[in-house]
């Protein structure tokens, strides 16, 4: 585990003693549901690369040879 996954989960879990210590009421159901999201996985953006840019202008047939974008 990274320290910064383990900062992460000790700022979670001192967020919920301080939220004990003054009386805020938190169901167990809400508490299993904080800690089930904070294992979700993250996704990462991807930028596309230059190659493909996915506009489509370039499509190719069978052949190889464009089908869009050439004269005539």
């Amino acid at each position: 585990m990274s320290l910064k996954t383990k900062l992460r989960v000790l700022l979670a879990c001192v967020a919920l003693e301080a939220g004990v210590l003054a009386g805020v009421p938190m169901r167990p159901e809400e508490i299993r549901d904080l800690m089930h999201q904070m294992n979700q996985p993250t996704l990462a953006h991807v930028l596309p690369s230059e190659e493909d840019s996915g506009d489509g202008d370039d499509v190719r047939d069978g052949d190889g040879d464009r089908d869009r974008d050439e004269p005539g």
